[in-house]
């Protein structure tokens, strides 16, 4: 009965790359549950609640050098690293691969994947042995259908998580120089007042 209906919820998870290859060899339920609890998507939770998303999320281990995530694939979920660290890497306008980041563990990947499936922008690449734990659309809508208000708590933290990220990124591309609208305005205003 369990074997069965574990292989529902793979059937019904829809990113391609984790389909049948699900591992639910965990360390004892609580073990999972504390790690979830570090998770801040998660951190509105009740340690039942928290219980509850234990035996719903996917584990998965790689080895080094593995993709976890191909460029283009669509999204689906978003992946929190639990051990090990994994490279981002993109192709240059030559094809080449590139490094462009580095995850350890703790850090999430792709927490916009719940609310929008557009292909994956780059591809994610062990750099040694990880394990990953993945948690899916499919996984989300069944938790908001059976437990509106864990699955609202997931949501609200989502959309904490997912600002602080924009922020991150809107702070990153001003350091590199991006020219943003309300910067040229104010450097116009400036420039308007010292020539009066």
């Amino acid at each position: 009965m369990c074997g069965a209906m574990s292989r529902r919820r793979i059937d019904d998870t829809i990113d391609p790359e984790w389909a049948n290859l699900f591992q639910r060899e965990v360390d004892g339920e609580g073990g999972l549950e504390e790690e979830l609890r570090g998770v801040p998507i998660f951190g509105l939770l009740s340690r039942k609640e928290r219980q509850k998303l234990a035996r719903i999320v996917h584990l998965r281990r790689y080895a080094a050098g593995e993709t976890v995530i191909h460029w283009g694939v669509p999204q689906s979920g978003f992946y929190l690293i639990l051990s090990g660290t994994v490279e981002i890497v993109r192709q240059d306008l030559d094809g080449n691969s590139e490094v462009v980041d580095r995850l350890e563990s703790g850090e999430l990947i792709g927490e916009f994947a719940l609310l929008d499936d557009t292909p994956r922008s780059s591809s994610i690449v062990a750099a040694e042995p990880s394990e990953l734990i993945g948690f899916f659309k499919p996984d989300l809508m069944g938790i908001l259908s059976t437990t509106p208000a864990m699955g609202c708590k997931i949501l609200l933290r989502l959309a904490e998580e997912m600002g602080r990220s924009l922020q991150r990124d809107y702070e990153k591309l001003r350091r590199c120089g991006y020219p943003f609208l309300e910067e040229r305005e104010q450097t116009m205003q400036t420039d308007l007042t010292s020539t009066s």
